[in-house]
Order: structure tokens, then C-alpha cells, then sequence
């Protein structure tokens, strides 16, 4: 088993962005399980359970491990390719993608960084400067593309000014900028 696996084509991403799909691979343990055992851990029909066990493997995601004859019929053993998935960096490259991928995989991001924000504070490791900030504005889409491309400059610079040391953590850093009505406008 690989340590990472990258994900670097929006097929494996649309795979991997079903939660039934993340519940079948966080199921997986330290050894293989069949699409019926898969099914009868998740209480889910074990139709199901094969259809998104043969979706995640279409793409790579899991792999066949084994084939056990019992009773006469083939039972397939699967088990995740790696141990972390990752999206890869080229993927969220907008301008490679139409309209319609774009907003499946802006959701996909945000799941993701919900996903990684609610465990942070189940296990109580959010630090009180989690949420930076957090405003209500006017800007113009320059003025948000100006400010993107700010924060990422200076987190080049941070990042190439110093060497990576054993006491850095490691961090999600999100600009979020969601347009909304004067209707859902609010403060915190």
C-alpha cells in the first residue's frame, strides 16, 4: 500500500466526492473486505456497496487484492490503494475545466475543508485563531482576484524564506469568498 495516493483527473475526483464512497474507504482497516462484508459493515444493500466498490476501483482508487471461491461463487477482496488521498494541485487549475466541473469541484473543495474543520474541533485541535477572519463586504471580482493572489504571494514568501522544521504543523489555509443577497447578509 502506497503512503499517498494524488488524485490528478476530475473522474477520480467525482469517485472519491460521494460520501457513501469516503464511508466504504474509511470502513477499510488493516485487511481487505468483499463488497458482502463491506455491505453488511455499512448496513447498505450489497448492490449498492458493489456499485461503488467497481466505481472506486474503475479510477484506481481501490484495488483487487484477492479472489476467494465460497460455494461456488468468486468473492473479490479490495483495499485502498494508499493510506491518504490527495487531490492534485494541476486538477484545481479553474481554466482547465467547463462551468458545470468548476462548481462540482468547488463543492468538492469545500466538503473537504467542512469535513476537515468539523474533526479538528470533535477532536479539540482548532486553535482560537482558526477563523482568522471572517467579514461581511463589498468587493469587485478584481478586487477578490487581487487579494488571492496577495495571500499566496505571501505564503511563497513565507514558505521559501525558512527550512521545514520537525515542530511545524501542518495546516488547510482557505480564502472563501461566497457572493450573497442582502437577505442572507449577516455578521459574526
Amino acid at each position: 500500500m502506497k503512503e499517498v495516493l494524488v488524485l490528478r483527473d476530475l473522474e477520480c475526483i467525482k469517485a472519491i466526492a460521494h460520501p457513501r464512497r469516503i464511508d466504504i474507504l474509511q470502513t477499510f482497516d488493516k485487511s481487505p473486505l468483499s463488497a458482502k462484508q463491506l455491505s453488511q459493515l455499512l448496513d447498505e444493500p450489497h448492490a449498492k456497496i458493489n456499485y461503488h466498490i467497481k466505481t472506486l476501483y474503475k479510477v484506481g482508487i481501490l484495488e483487487l487484492v484477492e479472489e476467494k471461491i465460497k460455494s461456488g461463487i468468486v468473492e473479490k477482496y479490495y483495499y485502498p490503494k494508499a493510506k491518504n488521498i490527495v487531490v492534485g494541485k494541476k486538477v484545481l487549475n479553474f481554466s482547465l475545466h467547463t462551468e458545470e466541473e468548476q462548481k462540482e469541484l468547488s463543492i468538492s473543495k469545500f466538503e473537504n475543508m467542512s469535513e476537515l474543520f468539523y474533526n479538528a474541533a470533535e477532536e479539540e485541535r482548532l486553535l482560537d485563531e482558526s477563523v482568522i477572519e471572517y467579514n461581511n463586504v463589498n468587493l469587485t471580482q478584481s478586487e477578490i482576484n487581487d487579494l488571492n493572489n496577495t495571500i499566496k504571494l505571501k505564503l511563497d514568501e513565507i514558505l521559501k524564506s525558512r527550512e521545514h522544521t520537525e515542530m511545524d504543523e501542518m495546516f488547510d489555509i482557505a480564502l472563501l469568498t461566497i457572493p450573497i443577497s442582502e437577505s442572507e447578509s449577516f455578521n459574526i
